[in-house]
């Protein structure tokens, strides 16, 4: 029975999809580890003022699970504000981005499915 535990997993600092700042970010469970259409689980860190960039996906399905801080939710240029708690839905075939605007590093699990 595999266990996994996000916070011991070492971290990289990478630029996401070309947003704001270096976001420490570990791949959790591989593709391997599913036995169901999901492609990953990931742990990163948005730091205050760092973002995931706008970007697409196609038939797929993305969830970020925000575990701490506050920032914005944008979906095909429509903007909310997110808090810890929130799980925030990325529909198929939309273009998103996440963006840190709190005082507090805005860590959140990624979780993405796809149709088969």
């Amino acid at each position: 029975m595999p266990i996994y535990n996000f916070l011991d997993k070492p971290r990289k600092a990478e630029r996401i999809h070309d947003g704001q700042g270096l976001c420490p970010h570990a791949n959790i469970v591989p593709p391997s580890g599913f036995e169901t259409p999901i492609r990953f689980l990931n742990y990163t860190i948005l730091p205050p003022g760092a973002s995931i960039g706008p970007h697409g996906h196609g038939d797929d399905n993305e969830l970020y699970i925000v575990l701490d801080g506050s920032g914005r939710f944008e979906v095909n240029g429509e903007s909310s504000p997110v808090k810890k708690g929130d799980v925030l839905l990325n529909p198929r075939f939309a273009t998103h981005a996440l963006y840190n605007e709190g005082d507090v590093d805005m860590p959140i699990l990624v979780l993405e499915a796809y149709n088969k």
